[in-house]
């Protein structure tokens, strides 16, 4: 049951008040430092003390002010984690990892999201750092770069996903160069040369390195890009539904489909169901990025680069314990995992598409 201090105004008013580390030291008979003591869990008190604090608590119904104790020690013992699209399974298993470890160290996480836009992303950074997190791990759109800086001098931060070099702060990211090279090189073996790709959002850092991977993979290999082959699905599930149909609405459509992420990948597949299109005799489709993360329900299984959200979310948190720990080197860590290429249903040889 609730309990609650009533105090009776001169005009006759009564004020209900919660209770108050006062009111617990006053029911308890013991000193208001005695209380803080045996609720803040500092110095030697004697048992039979404790005991009757913990009873006044208890009656009182009281419960500590954690914004109060966090200003008084300068410790919220909270990390911020800003996402850039909390609908997309990679960034929910990359929060996943992080929670796993922090929370193992006692620590809360406030989750924000940027949707991919810059301003939003200035906004939210001046908001958790205003409620005084102690670091920051952020998926960053690359336009907030003055203001990580910014707080860098004061917290930790960590980057996940989207790496900027320039920034001089904690890494951690697949090697997306490497992943679009391995889908360029799996098409290649397997015959095709007419290869329509499906970009993602060029304003964005992983869009721009993604797109310089598979123009270089492209140009090593010999294969042709024209404009004609190439779409910007700008990241999103309704952007590679629109590309699938620009593709196959060509009057000489490729014969594979490469997509720069999984939003879009689940997109074109899309499309593609509804327009009886059979993959992978039809026309072949690979990711950046898997689209089954915990359960395989898509069909035809889609050929992909791994990305390893969990682990980067998980890594991301221990670098953050370090510097808090002081325990991490001077100098700042840039870690790329390397994708594997996984080869399931959606891809096939070029001439499948002469197959019954």
């Amino acid at each position: 049951m609730k309990r609650f201090i009533y105090d009776v105004q001169e005009d006759g008013v009564v004020r209900v008040m919660k209770p108050t580390l006062k009111d617990v030291a006053k029911m308890a008979g013991v000193s208001l430092g005695t209380a803080s003591k045996v609720i803040n869990n500092e110095g030697n008190v004697k048992p039979d003390l404790q005991m009757k604090v913990w009873d006044a608590v208890k009656r009182l119904n009281y419960h500590p002010n954690a914004v109060a104790r966090s200003l008084k020690s300068a410790n919220t013992h909270t990390l911020a984690v800003l996402l850039a699209d909390i609908t997309n399974p990679f960034q929910m298993t990359l929060a996943k990892g992080i929670e796993e470890v922090m929370y193992q160290h006692g620590y809360q996480l406030l989750i924000s999201s940027t949707k991919e836009n810059s301003e939003i992303e200035k906004k939210n950074l001046k908001m958790l750092y205003e409620k005084r997190v102690e670091g920051l791990i952020v998926c960053t759109t690359g336009k907030a770069n003055d203001e990580i800086r910014a707080i860098i001098n004061h917290i930790p931060v960590v980057l996940v996903d989207r790496p900027v070099v320039s920034l001089p702060v904690d890494i951690v990211a697949d090697n997306n160069l490497y992943g679009m090279e391995l889908l360029v090189r799996h098409l290649h073996e397997l015959g095709h040369r007419r290869i329509g790709v499906v970009h993602g959002d060029p304003n964005t850092v992983h869009g721009q390195i993604r797109h310089e991977g598979v123009v270089k993979a492209f140009s090593d290999y010999g294969i042709a890009l024209p404009p004609e082959l190439q779409y910007t699905g700008l990241f999103t599930y309704e952007g590679g539904i629109s590309a699938a149909h620009y593709f196959l609405d060509l009057k000489d459509p490729p014969t594979a489909l490469l997509s720069a992420n999984n939003n879009m990948t689940a997109g074109i597949l899309k499309a593609c169901r509804n327009r009886n299109v059979r993959i992978p005799f039809d026309i072949s489709v690979v990711s950046f990025g898997e689209l089954e993360y915990n359960w395989n329900l898509i069909t035809p299984s889609v050929t992909s680069v791994s990305q390893s959200p969990l682990t980067i979310g998980r890594k991301a948190a221990e670098l953050v314990l370090k510097r808090l720990n002081q325990e991490a080197d001077e100098g700042v860590s840039h870690i790329l995992y390397t994708p594997e290429l996984k080869v399931r249903e959606s891809s096939g040889y070029v001439n499948a598409s002469n197959e019954s």
